[in-house]
């Protein structure tokens, strides 16, 4: 994800007089701050809204790398584990599992976030008539249990090669429009404060 922002600092330069013009720097990186903390919040709310029960290290996905007066340059970012899934709800596409499969719930008792819970397939795994693997004239390899009464399977976790997304995020779009709504009224904001504290 990139996003990059203009501004028009050198009309905002004209008609300062020479103590806001050298606090213009430490304004800028207040401003760049205000607004990028804003789009933090707006991202957390984003996945409330596009994320069905997101669990709380979910939410816990976004932080700022604040600006400073001399490198004027700030980053909203998501945290490496959360970014790894929450790009595939960013830009759609497939993902591919880290190691032999995803694994698919079908009918399984989840958790109050969607999830199965954690031990959840070794409980499964350990339950009689339980196996792994792809039942003869079956197309789908999983975990399947066998009725004691009539022999019939019963798939229980579905072993997928790939998990298709639809993108539906919009982080970047709505961080762009945070930024070019919020940034003018941050940037006043700041200079009166960055001005009162000059010396």
């Amino acid at each position: 994800m990139d996003l990059r922002i203009k501004n028009n600092i050198r009309e905002f330069r004209r008609g300062l007089n020479d103590v806001a013009q050298r606090q213009i720097p430490f304004a800028l990186s207040l401003a760049i701050n205000d607004v990028l903390n804003e789009i933090r919040k707006n991202w957390e709310k984003r996945l409330r809204r596009a994320i069905d029960r997101p669990t709380p290290f979910t939410l816990r996905a976004f932080s700022v790398r604040r600006a400073s007066k001399r490198t004027l340059t700030g980053t909203v970012f998501a945290k490496a584990i959360q970014g790894e899934y929450l790009k595939h709800l960013e830009d759609g596409g497939d993902r591919r599992p880290a190691r032999r499969a995803i694994l698919v719930p079908v009918g399984q008792r989840l958790n109050k976030y969607g999830n199965m819970p954690r031990g959840a397939v070794g409980r499964t795994l350990n339950s009689q008539k339980v196996f792994s693997g792809k039942p003869k004239g079956h197309r789908r390899a999983g975990i399947w249990q066998r009725n004691k009464r009539n022999g019939s399977l019963k798939l229980l976790i579905h072993y997928a090669d790939r998990a298709r997304y639809a993108p539906r995020l919009k982080l970047v779009m709505g961080a762009a429009k945070t930024a070019t709504a919020r940034m003018p009224s941050a940037m006043l904001k700041a200079m009166r404060k960055a001005v009162g504290s000059a010396r």
